[in-house]
């Protein structure tokens, strides 16, 4: 099967300084990425919006020029890497796809504990199923209770 495209836009985590984020895949709004058609988010852990109007995704799929930020081939395994300190002391995790622009998301790996724990990274593994030259945003949302839901910006890629 040909390789697909993923986006990579972030939503915002409701943190403060020095908290979680994903920086490898680069999401949408990285301010260290070399992109000019998106808007750099400074604030990249900002938290997203008390009633949800910018969920999923900090809302960049939908506000920002999407930019193919990697070429993954179906099937194959990548790994997600995080950065930050503030963990909440452990949580769970998820890294979900969106091949319909952000519309709906399908879970492809869960990590039950220990996340983010894990300063290795994540590893994950696209779909064997996606279509060809599908562009696709990927997601990392992260479940700590006793807080509430976190997701960062998500990153767009193509599958070929």
């Amino acid at each position: 099967m040909a390789p697909i495209s993923i986006l990579s836009v972030l939503s915002a985590l409701p943190l403060t300084l020095a908290h979680m984020q994903m920086f490898s895949p680069s999401p949408l709004g990285d301010p260290t990425a070399n992109r000019p058609n998106e808007k750099a988010d400074y604030n990249m852990n900002s938290p997203l919006n008390a009633d949800g109007s910018n969920f999923p995704c900090k809302g960049y799929h939908l506000s920002t020029p999407l930019t193919t930020v990697a070429t993954y081939k179906a099937g194959s395994t990548h790994r997600m890497k995080l950065k930050g300190s503030a963990t909440h002391s452990d949580g769970s995790c998820q890294i979900s796809l969106s091949c319909d622009g952000g519309e709906n998301f399908n879970v492809i790996d869960s990590y039950i504990g220990d996340c983010p724990l894990n300063s290795n990274g994540y590893d994950f593994t696209i779909p064997s199923d996606i279509p060809s030259a599908s562009q696709c945003l990927l997601a990392w949302t992260w479940y700590a209770p006793p807080l509430p839901t976190r997701q960062l910006p998500a990153v767009l890629y193509k599958f070929s």
